[in-house]
């Protein structure tokens, strides 16, 4: 493949912010992590046409759907890493999911999860996130 043949994709990776291999990202304050997705995922899958979230007061056990995105290539879900309560969702992002794709560090996070047992160690920080696309 030539240089001219090869696309170049830009995006952001917001600091103080955990990530996953799923490209989510994960916000700790005050024993909840607020949940999103990146940017590079955003850019990657496209438009988000629908946002399907759980209702707040939902118990997650690890690998249980905690949203899903609708993109023209069909249904996206998203699975916990760890099993937690949901106290709050991003109700915006279902009536402008216009939002994930503009805002995915800022208006357009998904939920908000207290987790019962996890460690954000587990995951990696912006620079291990950057290292581990750049490896894909």
């Amino acid at each position: 493949m030539n240089m001219e043949e090869e696309e170049l994709m830009e995006f952001t990776v917001a600091h103080r912010r955990k990530y996953n291999i799923e490209h989510i990202w994960f916000q700790e304050k005050e024993e909840v992590l607020t949940v999103g997705i990146s940017d590079f995922l955003a850019q990657d899958i496209g438009d988000v046409l629908r946002v399907i979230l759980p209702q707040a007061e939902d118990e997650l056990d690890k690998g249980d759907e905690m949203f899903s995105l609708w993109t023209a290539e069909g249904k996206q879900t998203f699975r916990s890493p760890f099993a937690g309560t949901i106290t709050e969702v991003n109700g915006e992002v279902e009536i402008n999911p216009d939002l994930v794709n503009e805002s995915p560090y800022d208006l357009g996070w998904m939920i908000i999860v207290q987790p019962h047992e996890f460690d954000v160690e587990d995951l990696l920080d912006p620079d291990e996130y950057v290292d581990t696309l750049a490896e894909a």
